[in-house]
């Protein structure tokens, strides 16, 4: 599947936000995080839809 995966801090509730990198741009929309644990904050890996898709899915011209 066409998905960033990360390993940054994100918690429940942060789906929707921006994945950003060291200079501020928007790399993807923070989608899903996958808990070895049920520990109710991040402790795996998490996943983001590609910027250029999320955008596409909306009608923004490619970047």
């Amino acid at each position: 599947s066409n998905l960033i995966q990360f390993d940054a801090a994100a918690n429940p509730g942060n789906s929707g936000g921006p994945l950003v990198n060291m200079d501020g741009e928007v790399l993807g929309i923070v989608t899903a995080i996958l808990n070895p644990t049920q520990a109710r904050t991040f402790i795996g890996i998490g996943f983001a839809v590609p910027i250029e898709n999320a955008a596409s899915a909306v009608g923004t011209p490619p970047f």
